[in-house]
C-alpha cells in the first residue's frame, strides 16, 4: 500500500468558515469575519469568532462616526491568541489589517451555539453573557461540498499544507449585539471558480512542515 500518512505537524484541525463584506462592491472590504471550531491542537479544543470592521482604516473620521467593530469572542483564550497571531494575521486579506487586529478586543468565557438545516441556512453564534456581547455569522443558500488540498506555498500561511471541505454561500451576514453589519458579499475568484465571498470551511486541517515556525503568544 502506498504511504498514506502525511509528514509534518498538525497545528490544528476543525472548521474555519468566513464572511467578507463590502458596502461598495468596487471599494475595499468593509468587514472581515472568521469563525473557528478547533477539535485538536496543542492548546486543546475551543472556538473563536471574530470580526473587524473597516479593516484597512479607510473610513472617514467624524465626530458622530461610530467606532468600527473589532471584536473576538472565545471559550479558550490561549488557543484564540495562537489562531490570531499564527494564522489570521497571515491570511491574505488580513495582512494589511495590522492596526485593526492590534485593536481587536478578545473576550473570553463565551458560549457557542450552532443552528441551521445544512442546506438553506447555517449560523454560528457566540455570547459573552457577563459582558452583554454577542456575535453571529449566518450563511445562506449553501452550495455543493467540494474537497481541497492546498500546498504550503499557496495556503493562507504559506507554511502549511491545508486540507478542507468547502461549501460556498449565495449570501451571508454578520450580526453584532443584535445589529446586522452593513455590507454584502461580492463575487470573487475562489478555489473552484467565481463564488460569493462567504463559505463554510469544514474539516479543515493545517499541517506544518517540520522546519516552519508558527507564532505563539
Amino acid at each position: 500500500m502506498a504511504d498514506v500518512v502525511r509528514p509534518g505537524k498538525v497545528d490544528w484541525t476543525g472548521d474555519n468558515p468566513f464572511i467578507y463584506l463590502k458596502t461598495d462592491p468596487a471599494g475595499d472590504w468593509s468587514a472581515l469575519s472568521l469563525f473557528f471550531r478547533v477539535t485538536a491542537s496543542d492548546f486543546g479544543p475551543g472556538s473563536l469568532v471574530l470580526t473587524i470592521e473597516d479593516p484597512y482604516d479607510k473610513r472617514a473620521e467624524g465626530a458622530d462616526a461610530p467606532a468600527p467593530v473589532r471584536l473576538a469572542l472565545t471559550d479558550n483564550e490561549p488557543l484564540a491568541r495562537f489562531l490570531i497571531d499564527g494564522f489570521v494575521r497571515r491570511f491574505v486579506l488580513f495582512r494589511p489589517a495590522t492596526a485593526a487586529l492590534d485593536a481587536l478586543e478578545l473576550v473570553g468565557g463565551a458560549a457557542f451555539t450552532t443552528q441551521g438545516d445544512g442546506a438553506t441556512m447555517h449560523t454560528e453564534s457566540a455570547r459573552a453573557e457577563e459582558r452583554g456581547l454577542s456575535l453571529a455569522m449566518t450563511w445562506e443558500d449553501l452550495g455543493t461540498p467540494f474537497a481541497v488540498d492546498v500546498p504550503g506555498p499557496q495556503s493562507g500561511t504559506g507554511q502549511h499544507e491545508m486540507f478542507s471541505v468547502f461549501r460556498t454561500a449565495g449570501a451571508a451576514h454578520v450580526t453584532v449585539n443584535d445589529a446586522v453589519l452593513p455590507g454584502s458579499t461580492v463575487e470573487r475568484d475562489f478555489l473552484n471558480g467565481p463564488a460569493q465571498s462567504a463559505a463554510l470551511a469544514l474539516s479543515e486541517t493545517w499541517v506544518r512542515d517540520g522546519g516552519a515556525e508558527v507564532a505563539q503568544s
